[in-house]
């Protein structure tokens, strides 16, 4: 289990107390309820897809500096050839580009940084933080181009097997991708609009759920696949 794969536990716990107050209001909630009622499962939606969408972020940084600090260490021309290009190019634009919220904008300033990402490149390191940091809107063409990076071309046929352990019963071929879709679908609209109208307490605990089941799978499957890249590159 990786450390990112805790953390999500540890938030969604955070769901689960929302889920637990919620349901102590009627279903379908008095009128004096709805307000209530409507902001526990506003949070809910929020903060599960906040939760999954950080976990991506962590175990993508998490597995990908395990190759940095294997033992022995790996040859860099030996990695997948998607991984290989992610590191140069995301590398070198995260050091050049200045995010928003950046305060060094101009390029001399930035030249250090510049120089440093490409010492650790010429030195086969993968730039972790940097790859990771490209994820965004957690949709499922977003997680699969994610995992394609590291060599998961297929990543939800590769996990459907052990996902449908986990969920208890064979789901459709398309299950996984379009529920992701849905809960983050969710998450936009009251995120922009703060409306939850048709969001029930049946949706809320059925995602919760399926994410925790996705996530753990992912983990699983992550692990497993890192290995053998550093194995394969040792």
């Amino acid at each position: 289990m990786t450390a990112a794969l805790a953390g999500y536990r540890t938030a969604n716990g955070n769901v689960i107390a929302l889920l637990n107050l919620e349901r102590g209001y009627s279903d379908p909630p008095a009128t004096d309820d709805q307000s209530a009622v409507e902001g526990l499962r506003g949070g809910c939606v929020v903060l599960m897809v906040a939760a999954f969408e950080n976990y991506l972020k962590e175990v993508v940084a998490e597995l990908l500096e395990s190759i940095n600090s294997a033992t022995p260490s790996c040859d860099f021309n030996k990695l997948p050839s998607a991984l290989q290009a992610q590191t140069v190019y995301t590398g070198l634009q995260a050091a050049m580009t200045a995010k928003a919220w950046d305060p060094v904008k101009q390029r001399e300033h930035r030249l250090p940084g510049v120089m440093h990402a490409v010492t650790r490149i010429a030195r086969g390191e993968i730039l972790s933080q940097e790859i990771a940091d490209t994820a965004g809107n957690p949709n499922a063409e977003q997680v699969k181009s994610m995992f394609k990076i590291i060599g998961v071309s297929d990543l939800f046929g590769t996990i459907k097997f052990d996902f449908d352990s986990a969920w208890g019963s064979p789901t459709a071929q398309t299950f996984i991708a379009d529920n992701l879709d849905a809960v983050v679908q969710r998450r936009h609209v009251v995120a922009h609009t703060a409306s939850i109208l048709s969001t029930s307490r049946s949706d809320l605990q059925e995602w919760n759920r399926f994410l925790l089941c996705l996530v753990t799978t992912l983990d699983a499957t992550l692990e497993r696949h890192i290995a053998q890249v550093i194995a394969d590159a040792q």
